[in-house]
């Protein structure tokens, strides 16, 4: 049963977790997770990621033709806000295609013990690529849970990151939840028939979660077609990559969610105090102000996450 949100956010902050809203407090949220998470309880969290749902009835035609729309939308926006948005001078609103398969159980249980799987295949002139690429995620309601996951790879090379999402919550205000992911290439053959042991030869942690190697896999798999068109500019941080992303549910099918988001690796939240007010001044005054008409309808259920929209699991599952 979901208990109501208000309840939901004490019982979070009492317990240090990951989940942190601005409610209607006019602190910024990246002061507000700081007094929960002194230094230098955050020091690994060297990123941020800020992310806007678009409803796909606000954003017609082709993705293409869509994300030039939403693209002009947020140029405009920004220049009356006084943000500076710059565009790439070669191909910018060039389109990728990806497949993005998140694996779990039918009951969801890895999601319910704070665990991700997903598979990235690239495709290149419709044709899938060989090798996908793994992503395991651990997004706990303690953050130091979060953090002290060793998602550590074996007999491949493994790439790890730690960053804080901000995205919507109930009520307009803006949430954050931290994420701690590690990835690794292998060839698709190698993942077997997508079994918890096959994801455990390569980071064994997954095997010590209380299921049977065995336990068979279910995918959720999302078509997704992504542009990078440019870049958000915040004092103190390097130009922000902005993208942009179409979900659909088959090959060419209808898209079902857009999003836009943009972001920095360089930063902790103790660095650096002003880029991370304007980012989220960015993402109240331009995306969730002057473009409030493409959200999502309900996207303050999401904060900001794809991936819950896709599992159906809204802030508090």
């Amino acid at each position: 049963m979901i208990k109501p949100f208000r309840n939901l956010l004490l019982a979070l902050a009492a317990a240090t977790c990951a989940l942190v809203t601005a409610g209607d407090d006019p602190t910024p949220l990246f002061k507000r997770k700081i007094a929960i998470h002194p230094a230098p309880m955050l020091e690994d969290v060297s990123g941020r990621e800020y992310k806007f749902l678009v409803d796909p009835a606000k954003a017609k035609g082709t993705p293409a033709e869509a994300f030039k729309a939403v693209w002009t939308r947020v140029k405009a926006a920004a220049a009356k806000e006084g943000f500076t948005v710059t565009e790439k001078e070669k191909a910018p609103l060039k389109v990728e295609m990806t497949t993005k398969e998140y694996l779990d159980t039918a009951d969801q249980a890895l999601w319910k013990r704070g665990y991700l799987i997903r598979i990235t295949t690239k495709y290149k002139a419709g044709i899938a690529d060989a090798n996908g690429k793994v992503t395991v995620k651990a997004i706990h309601e303690e953050v130091a849970k979060t953090l002290a996951a060793p998602l550590e790879v074996v007999g491949v090379k493994g790439e790890q990151e730690c960053q804080d999402n901000v995205g919507s919550g109930p009520k307009g205000q803006l949430v954050g939840y931290i994420e701690k992911g590690a990835s690794f290439s292998v060839p698709l053959d190698d993942l077997g028939s997508l079994t918890l042991g096959d994801f455990g030869k390569y980071m064994p942690e997954l095997l010590k979660l209380g299921l049977p190697a065995g336990t068979r896999l279910i995918s959720s798999k999302a078509y997704s077609y992504r542009v990078r068109p440019g870049y958000v500019v915040l004092p103190g941080t390097e130009p922000c990559g902005v993208s942009m992303e179409g979900w659909a549910m088959k090959e060419d099918g209808p898209i079902f969610l857009y999003d836009f988001s943009y972001g920095y690796e360089d930063l902790t939240l103790y660095e650096s105090p002003e880029t991370h007010l304007q980012g989220e001044r960015f993402l109240s005054k331009v995306l969730r102000g002057e473009l409030a008409g493409l959200a999502l309808a309900d996207d303050g259920k999401w904060g900001g996450s794809k991936v819950r929209v896709l599992m159906k699991r809204p802030i508090g599952q």
